[in-house]
């Protein structure tokens, strides 16, 4: 699954990984803004907006 753009799969799924790891250790929050819902997927928390507004939080 190629979640970074045109990056090769195992360099994204490496950079998701490398994320990941910043959050957990270093307690950081990171943003993801993407289109695609598999990517959203590897989230914790999944905002949904539309015409600037929030309309799910999950």
């Amino acid at each position: 699954m190629n979640l970074l753009g045109n990056l090769d799969s195992k360099a994204s799924d490496e950079i998701v990984e490398l994320l990941k790891k910043s959050n957990r250790d270093y307690k950081q929050t990171i943003i993801m803004i993407t289109h695609n819902m598999e990517i959203a997927k590897v989230a914790d928390r999944i905002i949904k907006i539309e015409d600037g507004k929030i309309v799910g939080d999950c």
